[in-house]
């Protein structure tokens, strides 16, 4: 059998869970204070353990998050230069590290060209990313969030094509890579970087 309903309208269940909940804190009280303030010390010696980092500081003002989406970018296209020969660069880079397939026919290059290009590039998405969420916090959807979001859009889209590149490599090894490399297959390949 089914239990009868005891609370009819939404209004009175959410006002009885209040009086449930106030009634648990009252019995539960002095727990509850402790365990926050064991939480609070705890988290506040945490704090004054570290070293301090100006990327841990918060944001202030909107001038101080456009700063960061601005340096990030401007270190990001530092580090690229140009989209289109970075990741020639790269696939170069990795062609070196290939075994001679007269020597070693299964072996494969070294991966770790693409996976330092993904860190090196998300260092600078999540510095981009924090100036991003604080236009976000301070304006909404304004047209500084809009032209820091196509920054950020564009940081991701090229970890998702040395992603690309890694995602054939664990599909087929260098062999996989070389066809869509000659065929002009791969993501970069297809993509229309702005001039």
């Amino acid at each position: 059998m089914v239990r009868p309903t005891i609370y009819k309208t939404h209004q009175a269940r959410v006002q009885a869970a209040r009086e449930e909940r106030h009634r648990h804190y009252q019995k539960c009280r002095e727990v509850i204070l402790a365990k926050r303030h064991q939480s609070r010390k705890e988290k506040k010696s945490c704090q004054d353990n570290e070293p301090s980092d100006d990327e841990d500081e918060p944001m202030e003002t909107l001038q101080d998050c456009i700063a960061a989406v601005k340096y990030a970018k401007d270190d990001f296209m530092t580090y690229v230069k140009a989209p289109r020969r970075f990741f020639d660069l790269l696939v170069d880079e990795y062609s070196k590290t290939m075994p001679d397939p007269e020597v070693c026919p299964t072996g494969n290059g070294d991966k770790s060209v693409f996976e330092r290009a993904i860190t090196s590039l998300e260092d600078f998405l999540d510095r981009a990313n924090r100036g991003l969420d604080g236009i976000l916090q301070m304006c909404g959807v304004s047209d500084e969030w809009r032209a820091a979001d196509g920054i950020c859009r564009f940081m991701r889209e090229m970890i998702g094509m040395v992603e690309d590149i890694l995602l054939r490599l664990a599909e087929g090894g260098d062999g996989e890579l070389l066809i869509a490399f000659m065929g002009n297959e791969l993501w970069y390949q297809e993509y229309k970087f702005p001039v």
